[in-house]
Formats: structure tokens, C-alpha cells, sequence
């Protein structure tokens, strides 16, 4: 891929782009938001890691200006750990991640992989849909975790339509509902503990490809149902596991909760949506999202 990185800490820079480089994408950098703005403009760029503090341009500025010329655009945000209101405002701008200071090897890899499974996945034909009021499906699917980008797509796919959400929503949403899935198949079905994922994000995965091959993980399904309406959209996700104590769930209006890694998809969720909860097993959430009506 071809990855922006904007930030005048040059340690910081010199740090991400050698990170960045080894895993094989190829690196663009600036030391101010204008030039950042300018490389973007004359590349073609496949994601961006951003300080949220620089020179001419900060952060959040480049990022709703980004946002406005590349919708989709993977957008990791760069930031002190302590400066959770700046983060709140990024994600809720279509920010796919953020990184705190000082950057560990762990969060590297587990940003770049949220970046490049982001990166193109995301596409839907809309069709015309007019007059239609509402519509619901249910789907039946197996832990074809390499597979989950696209499911989204698909969930999500008549939802500008009906005008619930703006573009930059919307992308949200497909982020919100991966983390979702995810949850489901990884700690759900396949009762991974999220440590792994914290520790080394290949070895995840391959304990995940290992576990849906054997008992008793092996055929256990994750369910979906959602609903759009003219006024709502309402998405149920239930797998066959365990289930979780989700009543120990973190603070979602503690702001100081975003930057503890186990959970954090969770409280994006719950700080996206404007309903979220769990049966009482803990192994089904369902998430609504209401119509923004004009002021």
C-alpha cells in the first residue's frame, strides 16, 4: 500500500515510516498538514497515519479535509495518551484507529493490519430503492473471518438510500460492524482471548484458522439480522459461544477507557450507535442507529 505519515516528531516519523517500509508498503511523508494536504492531492494514497498536533494543518483540520476528497479513506490518528476528547472527535470523523505515544511494535502491527484489511474492502453497487419503506434479511454465516469486510459491505449496502446516514457515517458504520463480527467469530465462536490479538496479530489469526477446523469450534455459526427503515437501522449479531460478562463492560462515558487496548471496539460501538445491548448470555448484541434529523 501507499501510506501517508504526517507529523514533525521526526522520531516518531522516522520510527513508523522504518515499521511501514519493512512491511513492504511504500511511505510518503510530511512534517506539516499543508504538505500532507499537497501529497494527497498528487498521489494516490491508501491510508494515512496522522499526528494530531502540527504545524499550519492539525490533525482533526486534515482529516475532515482528506475525508471530504477520499470517503473511505483508513485515517489513524497519532496521539498523547491522555487526550481522549481529540480522539472521541477523530472517530466519530471517520477516524479507523488511533496510535498513543510512545508506539509499541504490538499496536504497529495491529494498526497496519486494520489498515489494509480497511483498504478497498468496502464497495457497494446502490440501486434504486425509492420507494421502498423498509427491509430486513436475516443471514447464516460460518467463521469466515476473511470474509467479514465484504459481509459488511453487503449489510450496509442500501443504507444510503434511505438516507440514515451520511457518507462519512457510513464508512463508520462498516468499521462498527467488522468490530462486531469479529467479536462474534475470534471471541465468540472461537473463544480466542483478545491478549493474543494484543501480542502478535498473525498468531491470532492462525489460532483462529486452527480452531474453526476442530471440535468443539468447528461449525459453530454467527447469525445476523438487520433492519432499515426510514427512520432506523437496527443490526442483531448472535454466535454460539460461551457468551461474555458484559455487564463488566468499561465505562463508555469515561473517555480515559479509549486508550485500554481489550475493549476498545467495543466502546467505538457503543459510542457510534445510539442503542447498544446484550442478551442476557452475552452472546448476541444488537446496535440501532437512528435518523440525525436537521436542526
Amino acid at each position: 500500500m501507499r501510506i501517508l505519515i504526517a507529523d514533525d516528531n521526526e522520531e516518531i516519523l522516522n520510527q513508523l515510516k522504518s515499521f511501514l517500509e519493512e512491511q513492504g508498503h511504500r511511505v510518503f511523508e510530511a512534517q506539516d498538514g499543508d504538505k500532507a494536504l499537497t501529497l494527497f492531492k498528487e498521489q494516490e494514497i491508501d491510508g494515512v497515519y496522522c499526528a494530531i498536533t502540527m504545524p499550519k494543518l492539525g490533525g482533526i483540520e486534515l482529516l475532515k479535509e482528506l475525508k471530504s476528497l477520499k470517503t473511505n479513506l483508513p485515517f489513524v490518528l497519532i496521539t498523547k495518551p491522555d487526550d481522549a476528547g481529540n480522539v472521541l472527535t477523530s472517530l466519530h470523523l471517520g477516524a479507523c484507529d488511533f496510535l498513543t505515544k510512545p508506539l509499541t511494535t504490538a499496536n504497529l502491527h495491529r494498526s497496519i493490519n486494520k489498515v489494509f484489511a480497511l483498504h478497498g474492502d468496502f464497495q457497494f453497487s446502490p440501486y434504486c430503492l425509492d420507494h421502498s419503506i423498509s427491509e430486513s434479511r436475516n443471514l447464516e454465516i460460518g467463521n469466515d473471518f476473511e470474509f467479514i469486510n465484504r459481509i459488511v459491505a453487503f449489510v450496509t449496502r442500501d443504507l444510503p438510500s434511505y438516507g440514515i446516514l451520511g457518507k462519512e457515517d457510513l464508512f463508520t458504520l462498516d468499521i462498527v460492524l467488522a468490530e462486531a463480527l469479529e467479536n462474534a467469530i475470534f471471541h465468540g465462536n472461537l473463544e480466542i482471548s483478545s491478549d493474543l490479538k494484543n501480542e502478535r496479530f498473525s498468531l491470532f489469526r492462525e489460532e483462529g484458522d486452527r480452531r474453526r477446523q476442530i471440535k468443539p469450534y468447528q461449525g459453530r455459526k454467527v447469525y445476523i439480522f438487520f433492519e432499515i427503515t426510514q427512520n432506523s437501522v437496527k443490526y442483531v449479531i448472535r454466535d454460539e459461544g460461551k457468551g461474555f460478562a458484559h455487564q463488566k463492560i468499561l465505562d463508555r462515558k469515561d473517555p480515559d477507557n479509549l486508550f485500554k487496548i481489550n475493549g476498545r471496539g467495543i466502546l467505538l460501538i457503543m459510542n457510534f450507535m445510539d442503542e447498544v445491548f446484550w442478551n442476557e448470555r452475552g452472546n448476541e448484541i444488537t446496535m440501532v442507529r437512528y435518523r440525525k434529523r436537521k436542526q
